[in-house]
């Protein structure tokens, strides 16, 4: 008697994610959790580059929001998006949230207990540009994000160095769609943020923000830096002159 074998069944194909859902950012450990068990840090390595570009952008754009009390700006800090799902977090390299409630600290920036942040910005590199320009601008304008932006320091994936995005939401039967349009060069060549009130441009291949109120750029660290120590020598030579004026009567 001939013997049949009979085939395994194939195995089940997993149901392929919406566009909207690959773009989740996964930690890899190690990594820094609160009490809750969510991400406090972000285990990307960056570099020193990378870094001093946050600095400077959190240390121009923090001074001026403070100033015009237009919320809270944040560099590097752990975005987790959706409750209950530890690995649905993004770490944008600035985020600025008009609306946010002010704490002396934060571990991470939780959505269901904030507002959503209204800018974004990411500097592009070579391991993370793709999800940049593709997943987390998906990721962002399904949040609601107003506006989103990319600046490419070397050019090489963005020609113009730098991009923006200026968030249309959907009406009426389309109310669920939320679509981004780029943000055009003014008649200065310089792009304007909404959000910020500011316009952005890239100078001497740095981005810089642009306050058309005062017809200044914003300082960077170094620069307020420079300026501080200019005024602190300024002051102690004035003071140098009156107490050799009081010596002389």
């Amino acid at each position: 008697m001939a013997i049949v074998r009979r085939r395994a069944a194939p195995a089940p194909v997993p149901a392929q994610k919406p566009a909207d859902e690959r773009c989740d950012y996964i930690p890899v450990p190690p990594i820094g959790y609160d009490d809750e068990g969510y991400p406090v840090e972000d285990s990307v390595g960056q570099s020193q580059r990378h870094e001093e570009q946050s600095v400077d952008w959190h240390g121009a754009l923090g001074d001026w929001c403070r100033r015009q009390g237009l919320g809270e700006v944040f560099a590097d800090l752990v975005m987790p998006y959706e409750r209950g799902q530890r690995n649905k977090v993004v770490c944008p390299d600035l985020m600025v949230a008009l609306r946010a409630e002010r704490r002396d600290e934060r571990l991470s920036y939780k959505l269901w207990e904030q507002p959503t942040p209204e800018f974004l910005l990411e500097s592009l590199s070579n391991s993370t540009w793709r999800a940049d320009v593709g997943a987390k601008k998906r990721l962002y304008r399904r949040l609601g994000v107003r506006e989103y932006w990319l600046f490419d320091a070397a050019g090489k994936r963005i020609k113009e160095r730098l991009r923006g995005y200026r968030l249309r939401r959907g009406t009426g039967s389309c109310a669920h769609l939320n679509t981004y349009r780029l943000v055009p060069k003014n008649r200065w060549g310089r792009r304007e943020s909404e959000v910020l009130r500011l316009e952005l441009c890239v100078r001497e291949g740095e981005l810089r923000f642009y306050d058309p109120s005062s017809g200044e750029f914003l300082l960077t660290v170094p620069e307020l830096h420079a300026a501080r120590q200019t005024a602190e020598n300024r002051i102690a030579e004035l003071e140098a002159q009156l107490r050799a004026l009081r010596h002389s009567n």
